[in-house]
């Protein structure tokens, strides 16, 4: 049973990033506890927790750190109901962590490359944000209210992330494996980052606490179609499987982003200040990860996939 007033409290810990970050925690020996949406896996350990009722309410613990993983990340769920989808993402979330940090927690909160238009590649922290999608501009919306405590928040905006269960990749499996096309959208751009990244900086955002906002991104670009093409390579299937269409064909609600890098220059500078080697080689990490070039970067992800 995890202790009353656990060190780490993150929301959302059934979701991908925040499972893996809370085992990562504990496997670290560190206290921590997470939050769920589904009653039925409630305990001591995860407390339930429901973004659309009024967080004053919530019976929250006093942690010394909180991260927050939850929200509708979809695009276009955000996009085909924008109202429902605030009220989760922007209402829902900025209640909570407003009840958190007046009670004098710490936030880490997860943003988006999503924030900004995408017309040039590798943006700055600084640089201002230009959402063009519906997800995009309720995660700029939290950015600048949270803006409220700057001794207290950081905001890690992260490209695609991918881990080794990734839905997207095990779609492709499954469809290329049985004969079956596949339809991957020749317009669309990512600049993945593995999950075990994704984890390991948060662990240090936490540890050495650094405020403000910082990027985490894959180091170049890939188009969706080229992930696929590499995917029926790496698995033997027939690579003529892979049709590309245009996002647009495929029923795809929002604008298409021309770019989706983020420059991580800021996250390696304050990585190699606090906590020296240890720091940098994470900081370093994302970018190592397609050392060989993002296509092979996408085929380590398959295969992590164990396919």
């Amino acid at each position: 049973m995890e202790t009353a007033t656990p060190e780490t409290l993150i929301i959302g810990s059934d979701s991908v990033v925040g499972g893996a970050l809370l085992k990562f925690i504990r496997n670290a020996g560190q206290s921590a506890i997470g939050t769920t949406r589904r009653p039925e896996q409630a305990d001591e350990s995860c407390l339930y927790l429901d973004l659309t009722e009024d967080a004053a309410n919530w019976p929250s613990p006093s942690p010394k750190t909180v991260v927050v993983c939850a929200g509708i990340t979809r695009v276009g769920a955000c996009k085909r109901d924008p109202a429902g989808s605030r009220r989760v993402n922007v209402d829902g979330l900025m209640g909570l962590m407003r009840k958190l940090l007046d009670n004098g927690a710490s936030v880490i909160y997860l943003s988006s490359d999503h924030v900004f238009e995408g017309s040039k590649p590798y943006y700055r922290e600084d640089d201002p944000v230009s959402p063009v999608t519906e997800y995009g501009k309720q995660k700029a919306e939290v950015e600048h209210l949270l803006g409220e405590w700057p001794d207290s928040v950081t905001i890690v905006r992260f490209t695609k992330i991918l881990g080794p269960q990734d839905s997207l990749f095990s779609g492709w499996v499954d469809a290329l494996g049985k004969g079956e096309p596949i339809h991957p959208f020749k317009d669309m751009r990512m600049a993945p980052v593995p999950l075990s990244s994704v984890v390991s900086t948060l662990k240090l955002l936490i540890d050495q606490r650094l405020c403000g906002a910082y990027h985490v991104s894959g180091e170049q670009e890939i188009s969706y179609d080229e992930a696929a093409r590499l995917c029926a390579c790496v698995i033997g299937s027939d690579v003529n499987l892979v049709e590309p269409i245009l996002s647009a064909q495929a029923g795809y609600p929002e604008r298409v982003r021309a770019h989706t890098t983020l420059d991580m220059e800021k996250l390696k500078r304050g990585a190699r200040r606090n906590t020296a080697r240890r720091a940098m080689d994470i900081g370093d990490s994302v970018y190592e990860s397609s050392s060989s070039g993002v296509r092979g970067h996408a085929i380590g992800i398959v295969a992590q996939n164990g396919l």
